[in-house]
């Protein structure tokens, strides 16, 4: 099992922790009908998300979570840096 960091980790040159609110500004990673079984829907730009981990090992990534009004989980994804783009939200 990776080894979840708590630390702040670097992405297109801002600064995320654990627990940061982000908005989803691109997404370079392909979902399949496997994916679907475990989210209500796959993310789309604009979500806004939960950073739940940061992972250093076996590669670098994070855990995001996008929940609904309710705050029931409508999608969880972990991510390498290279698969999205992220905008911290204030």
């Amino acid at each position: 099992m990776a080894k979840a960091v708590i630390s702040v980790m670097k992405n297109q040159n801002m600064k995320y922790k654990q627990y940061s609110v982000v908005r989803v500004k691109e997404i370079k990673k392909q979902f399949n009908e496997e994916d679907m079984a475990f989210m209500k829907r796959v993310p789309v730009i604009g979500d806004v998300a939960t950073i739940i981990e940061i992972y250093e090992k076996p590669t670098l990534g994070y855990e995001l979570e996008c929940s609904d009004k309710d705050g029931i989980t409508v999608w969880m994804v972990t991510f390498a840096p290279d698969e999205i783009e992220l905008q911290l939200v204030d």
